[in-house]
């Protein structure tokens, strides 16, 4: 009980940095085969900035299918020996990631991993997004924002990579289990760098009814209750950048998330899909 006390009470302020810090310097997504989530000797640290204008719809219902805006972005990766912390939004795929090298070796890693999968939400809609309450979702208990860990596999080849994560929520929000696999490949093409990826995601029948599930307290005459099972989730993201000069970086990327029926059918989602889109640039020191 005392553990789930302290990370309820650290998690706000880990998820105020996924939030402040959204860009990166080096490819540090754990998706891809060039990222720097390695073992390190000693102490180590980058960071950069940048800025993208974004365009998304959202699959919530009561919420505009077009939202768009500016996000200003630092990027933070910070490691020391086998430990590491990553803040990075560089990529859409990418997000907060706490972790431990167990297995480095041939290629092949082996991690414990903490990170963020699922955004909260109340009567305003996803809590990133700030608002009025939408009559759709009034009477709607909050959900809160999820961390999650557990055990990371991957194995590296020359452009491509390939990971299968299994883990568990340690904030006490949904107490399920979320099952994440990743192929992805990077591809050079003239002075562009290209990455694509496609992804696979379960999750468990708690975590599916605590954010998408219906209680009695929460129905209304417009809005049945629902309940339901495990769910899952199908993810593609490409990714490209083209460097301006030494210091200055182009980028642009696309992600597209499919969910399966028991999210569909939820009475607060509006959409078996979600689409984003951005442009920016960054500037590496």
């Amino acid at each position: 009980m005392m553990r789930c006390a302290l990370v309820k009470k650290i998690a706000p302020y880990i998820l105020f940095l996924t939030a402040v810090y959204t860009s990166q310097s080096l490819a540090s997504n754990r998706y891809y085969a060039d990222n720097t989530l390695e073992p390190t000797h000693g102490f180590a640290w980058d960071w950069s900035v940048g800025a993208s204008y974004y365009v998304e719809d959202t699959y919530l219902i009561g919420m505009s299918s077009y939202d768009d805006g500016v996000e200003l972005d630092l990027n933070l990766a910070v490691s020391y020996n086998k430990f590491y912390l990553d803040i990075d939004h560089h990529q859409l795929s990418g997000g907060l990631i706490i972790g431990y090298s167990l297995i480095d070796k041939y290629d092949w890693g082996l991690d414990i991993l903490a990170t963020n999968v699922q955004a909260g939400l109340d009567e305003k809609g996803l809590k990133r997004y700030n608002g009025n309450k939408i009559e759709a979702l009034v009477n709607i208990q909050p959900r809160n924002y999820d961390f999650d860990a557990g055990l990371r596999l991957s194995r590296r080849f020359d452009n491509s990579q390939i990971s299968f994560e299994y883990l568990y929520d340690i904030s006490g929000s949904h107490n399920g289990w979320v099952f994440n696999s990743f192929v992805s490949q990077i591809i050079p093409w003239r002075n562009w760098e290209l990455r694509t990826g496609i992804g696979i995601s379960a999750y468990s029948e708690k975590f599916t009814n605590y954010y998408f599930g219906i209680n009695a307290q929460e129905a209304t005459l417009k809005r049945a209750e629902y309940s339901t099972d495990t769910s899952s989730s199908v993810k593609f993201e490409i990714h490209g950048e083209y460097p301006l000069n030494r210091n200055w970086v182009f980028l642009t990327g696309w992600l597209s998330t499919w969910f399966s029926k028991e999210i569909e059918n939820s009475p607060i989602i509006k959409q078996g899909y979600q689409h984003k889109v951005k442009v920016g640039v960054r500037y590496v020191f």
